[in-house]
């Protein structure tokens, strides 16, 4: 049995739909109702908040998963990624009031000691560090868009898909930090012991560009 796990929320629609395209069962996915845990033929797939996928393929719980990138890129647990599926793409952005373009777009230097409110500390920190540059993060779970408005921070980082969000909040985008999309990644376990039942699924993917993407 290949155990697997799905994110829920945003993106949940674009996994199942890709794990239709590999082939796999998903009728039951569909019609999960409340379900956590939801098993298909020779399947069992785990429903899972976003930012827990990638624990549940370090600990070997599931065989493979489907994470965002900006998941990925925030925790810091062993996985393998096998393919982009180029689905559920949006972008990580720092956000704010108009008037602070001005400092992105001069020396880094005028950006010590901003006020970053953010869902993604880690990707924050990472981000300002390679600039050597020391903000302070704010680290909020929800809604981190009213931050600047309350006054509470100086600007966000976070990830935009259509940017209404923003508007509705008068920010603006004041630096793109990196392209966010479905990855399906894999144990490392999994990938020694259930390796030809994963190349099977793995030649059923076409990233954009039309190849099969993966690394053992």
């Amino acid at each position: 049995m290949l155990t697997i796990a799905l994110p829920t929320g945003r993106v949940m629609r674009n996994a199942i739909d890709f794990c239709e395209e590999m082939g796999l069962p998903v009728a039951k996915l569909r019609e999960t109702g409340r379900q956590l845990v939801v098993q298909e033929g020779d399947f069992r797939y785990i429903l899972s908040k976003p930012s827990d996928v990638p624990l549940y393929v370090s600990h070997g719980v599931a065989d493979i998963a489907l994470a965002g990138s900006d998941v990925l890129r925030e925790c810091t647990v062993d996985y393998v990624e096998l393919a982009d599926t180029g689905r559920g793409q949006c972008q990580i952005v720092i956000a704010g009031p108009q008037k602070l373009r001005v400092l992105f777009s001069g020396h880094p230097s005028e950006l010590m000691w901003l006020k970053v409110a953010t869902k993604y500390p880690h990707i924050a920190d990472s981000y300002f560090s390679e600039m050597g540059v020391q903000v302070e993060i704010i680290h909020l779970h929800g809604s981190i868009e009213l931050a600047p408005t309350l006054g509470m921070s100086d600007c966000i980082l976070d990830i935009v898909q259509t940017g209404d969000t923003l508007i509705a909040n008068k920010l603006v985008v004041l630096k793109e930090i990196a392209p966010v999309s479905l990855r399906l990644i894999a144990s490392r376990q999994s990938v020694s012991l259930k390796w030809q039942q994963t190349m099977a699924l793995l030649k059923t993917i076409t990233t954009p560009k039309g190849e099969t993407s993966y690394e053992h």
